[in-house]
């Protein structure tokens, strides 16, 4: 299973509100090949790229504050989607987007649920609406890569992980989404390439990348084997 871990819980009161705020430019990097994937770097900073973005003077529309009651819903949903409990996951992204229509973390995760569940459509449609009330979402972006993966919609799926690492380059998961679709083709160059930089910046991925199941064609290569060692 791609490894992220928790993003920070929400506290209560005030702390709420000011966690809401700046949750606008947090963006979980990732992990769910084909498991949920935890954030562990971009849940904790904020990207250039994002905050250029997403700044005053910017002539995009302003990125919708979800709820803070809301939120605190979404975490608890999300804590269940890391342990595939999808059905109880969905049942608090729901309860968050009755308070809040527009929470697009929510929406990016119920989409996310939906598409580990089979419903890649509506997975899809669910996550495109988290982006276009916070295009700069990187974990909105990894998740529409992992849904197009999971529909085996390689050529969409890599275009969004390079977009989630557009906005930013230390995105460890997309990179290694990326590899493990160049895995299923039998691509061990390209595979290469990529697993590496996701290495470079978490080395628990050699773990994760030796039980994967697409580096199955590529797993005897022996530069493969060299890269994944412990």
């Amino acid at each position: 299973m791609r490894k992220r871990i928790l993003p920070k819980t929400i506290l209560l009161g005030s702390v709420i509100l000011v966690i809401a705020i700046i949750s606008v430019f947090y963006t979980p990097t990732t992990e769910p090949g084909k498991h949920p994937a935890e954030p562990k770097n971009s849940i904790d900073s904020t990207s250039t790229p994002q905050a250029e973005q997403l700044s005053p003077t910017s002539s995009q529309k302003p990125v919708h504050i979800s709820d803070s009651q809301a939120l605190v819903l979404y975490e608890q949903g999300l804590k269940l989607y890391y342990q595939r409990r999808f059905p109880e996951a969905l049942d608090f992204f729901n309860q968050a987007l009755e308070i809040d229509a527009q929470c697009y973390e929510a929406l990016n995760a119920k989409g996310a649920t939906l598409a580990f569940q089979g419903y890649h459509n509506q997975g899809l449609t669910l996550i495109k609406q988290a982006l276009d009330l916070n295009p700069a979402f990187v974990y909105a972006h990894f998740n529409q890569g992992l849904a197009y993966e999971l529909a085996g919609s390689w050529d969409e799926s890599i275009a969004s992980y390079q977009k989630a690492l557009q906005l930013d380059n230390r995105d460890t998961w997309s990179y290694y989404g990326i590899a493990s679709i160049y895995g299923r083709q039998g691509n061990v160059d390209k595979v290469l390439e990529y697993l590496k930089l996701a290495i470079a910046l978490e080395a628990d991925v050699k773990e994760v990348a030796r039980n994967e199941h697409d580096f199955l064609p590529v797993r005897n290569d022996p530069r493969f084997q060299t890269l994944v060692k412990p």
